[in-house]
């Protein structure tokens, strides 16, 4: 089946970004200049996530995007005064590497608009980026591509995935662990979906919102509504009853001011 994030653990989850936790890293042995071995006693490390990366999960989550057209994103797709964002190429692994091409169907080409709830954050990565763009000077490798590595070229095909397994991991022992914290937090162990499962835990939290099934076809970029459906009706299941709950709200209603 599906593995997704109900709409509570995704706000849990993208909260947990805005979250240093520290973890505990086990003693291990290491080698020193001179090729001796020796050996480091447990330590204590933070665990933070980067702008960049809380970037690339808020979209996810709220816009739904699939990895590959996030990681192609260059700033002159996102419309900040419209709070858009245009998706009309994904990058994808190639025989050298990584390569640019257009998405998946003629569909997947979109215009998304982005809750304003994440404009500051994106702002906020913009300034950054600038900032540490101008701090390389001529070390610079980048043509706008919002997600970097260090030099400023496009960011690893795996980097997200490693970094959402690992701090999916670093997250639930930090509230084993800190369980009264955590209470006090609203912080509860998250399930370990793939990346791609924020994808579908943007449909879910559409669809709990009462969005409807085409335009939720719309924000995914899929051909055809039935796509969306034949996908997500199992998901969807659990919200069925929220329909005959609002149809008998709705009626309650009525005959209220009829009577």
């Amino acid at each position: 089946g599906l593995k997704f994030f109900t709409p509570e653990q995704s706000l849990m989850f993208l909260r947990s970004l805005d979250t240093t936790f520290t973890w505990e890293v086990k003693g291990h042995t290491r080698i020193d200049d001179t090729g001796k071995p020796y050996q480091v006693g447990n330590y204590q490390e933070p665990h933070q996530t980067s702008t960049q990366l809380k970037v690339f999960f808020n979209l996810s989550l709220y816009c739904g995007f699939r990895k590959g057209e996030t990681l192609a994103l260059h700033w002159s797709d996102i419309d900040f005064e419209k709070r858009e964002i245009k998706i009309a190429k994904a990058v994808g692994k190639a025989e050298d590497g990584v390569t640019i091409k257009k998405p998946k169907t003629a569909t997947s080409v979109r215009t998304v608009t982005f809750p304003e709830e994440i404009l500051p954050l994106l702002k906020q990565y913009r300034r950054e980026y600038n900032t540490y763009r101008l701090s390389l000077g001529d070390q610079w490798r980048g043509d706008g591509n919002l997600f970097i590595q260090w030099d400023g070229k496009l960011m690893g095909l795996s980097t997200t995935y490693q970094y959402f397994k690992r701090h999916l991991r670093i997250y639930n022992d930090w509230v084993k662990n800190h369980e009264d914290e955590a209470k006090l937090k609203g912080f509860e162990e998250l399930p370990i979906i793939p990346l791609h499962g924020l994808r579908h835990s943007c449909a879910t939290l559409l669809n709990y919102l009462g969005i409807n099934l085409i335009d939720i076809s719309k924000i995914l970029g899929h051909a055809k509504s039935s796509t969306t459906m034949d996908i997500y009706a199992h998901s969807f299941d659990g919200q069925n009853k929220e329909a005959a709950n609002r149809i008998d709200e709705f009626l309650q209603e009525k005959r209220l001011k009829q009577a």
